[in-house]
């Protein structure tokens, strides 16, 4: 079974990940240094308290936190996800 966790980038951000294979995230994921995602529950709030006056197009990508947990067990650990269970 997959846990999914989500993140609402930018177009740019978009665009950036499908060139690059990676994106750094956008200015508050910058300056806090750490990539924001939600749990299905949350996207709805981040978009109210985050994205509400934005003019630009957003894309909600979905994770499968199961599937990169080992690479960031630090950050899927903080929303309550262990890591550490779905190792081999």
């Amino acid at each position: 079974m997959s846990e999914l966790v989500y993140r609402i980038s930018t177009a740019k951000e978009w665009e950036e990940l499908q060139s690059n294979g990676s994106s750094f995230g956008g200015d508050l994921d910058k300056s806090s240094a750490f990539i924001h995602l939600s749990k299905l529950d949350q996207v709805r709030s981040t978009l109210e308290n985050f994205f509400l006056n934005s003019k630009e197009e957003l894309y909600l990508l979905q994770i499968d936190a199961k599937k990169v947990c080992n690479h960031f067990s630090m950050l899927f650990n903080g929303l309550g996800f262990d890591c550490d269970s779905w190792k081999n």
